[in-house]
């Protein structure tokens, strides 16, 4: 790769995996379509985007997906885990997808835990996070899945690299962090994981070969915090307000024109990693179809 900026487009990426999933769907001929529940607490304006993204793409692809959406005034967490319960078992249901950010009163920990793990499309579950680390077969999160789906696609392996992760999160940091020092190909990585508490975080992030940005601070990250020829990934997106008709623009972490010139490759906001998370997510929920009717997967 040449050290001229090159932008690694996610969503050429993710497309390959739908047209990959579609074209599966259609040999199978299976009676019915595999199914994806989606659960949102209240109607915060980026999760009901997300959640709208996710139904939109599941259509498109030959995957039924339900809706379900609770007022955070008046759900509990034990009401909300006796949803999932009957989720669990119910058979005309594959994956369960409930959409971050929950309200404070309910534990986010607590509620991964209560999908059953064959349905654990997110991959935040205790026992799929536990396989990832044991670098055994389950549900791996969507948002590093993705990432290291990319990486592939533009042929950048992250093997004997220097990996910096702004971000320590389920979501994103330690998965990623555990997949990239697996022992494969596209792992075998040197990981620092570094977060709010982290000193002298332009010191850390300039040893980067390749940098992930994941902490929700729209342009923050600017040519103090690249080396040249890094590869950045990009996986913040805030909504920012401006005088567009819709009102806002999506921003990732880095500030694009202040790093581009500088980094040999990155990936931006939008149209890079949210398009993958989107795909991954379509995979494992075809992944746990196959599981749950004995298929081989």
């Amino acid at each position: 790769m040449s050290h001229s900026r090159k932008l690694l487009q996610g969503h050429v990426v993710a497309d390959v995996i739908f047209n990959e999933i579609k074209v599966e769907l259609q040999r199978m001929h299976f009676p019915r379509s595999p199914c994806v529940a989606f659960l949102r607490i209240g109607n915060d304006g980026a999760s009901v985007s997300y959640v709208a993204q996710k139904e939109k793409m599941a259509r498109t692809i030959g995957i039924k997906s339900i809706l379900k959406v609770f007022d955070p005034a008046q759900i509990t967490e034990d009401q909300l885990m006796e949803e999932i319960k009957n989720l669990n078992l119910d058979t005309s249901v594959d994956g369960i997808l409930v959409q971050a950010p929950l309200p404070k009163s309910i534990d986010f920990v607590n509620v991964c835990n209560a999908i059953a793990p064959n349905k654990d499309v997110d991959g935040f579950g205790a026992e799929n996070l536990g396989r990832l680390l044991q670098e055994k077969s389950g549900f791996i999160p969507c948002t590093p899945a993705g990432i290291v789906e990319l990486l592939k696609f533009y042929n950048i392996s992250p093997a004997g690299k220097h990996v910096v992760i702004v971000n320590r999160s389920l979501i994103v940091g330690k998965p990623l962090a555990a997949l990239l020092t697996q022992h494969s190909p596209w792992g075998n990585a040197t990981v620092t994981l570094c977060h709010s508490h982290s000193e002298n975080l332009s010191q850390l992030t300039r040893q980067a070969d390749i940098l992930v940005l994941a902490c929700g601070k729209p342009g923050y990250f600017d040519s103090n915090f690249v080396k040249p020829a890094t590869i950045l990934i990009d996986v913040g997106i805030t909504r920012v307000a401006d005088s567009s008709p819709r009102g806002y623009s999506l921003q990732g972490d880095a500030n694009f024109e202040a790093v581009s010139p500088i980094v040999q490759a990155i990936a931006p906001v939008p149209g890079g990693v949210g398009p993958l998370t989107v795909a991954l997510l379509m995979r494992n929920t075809l992944k746990a179809f196959k599981l749950q009717n004995n298929f081989a997967t």
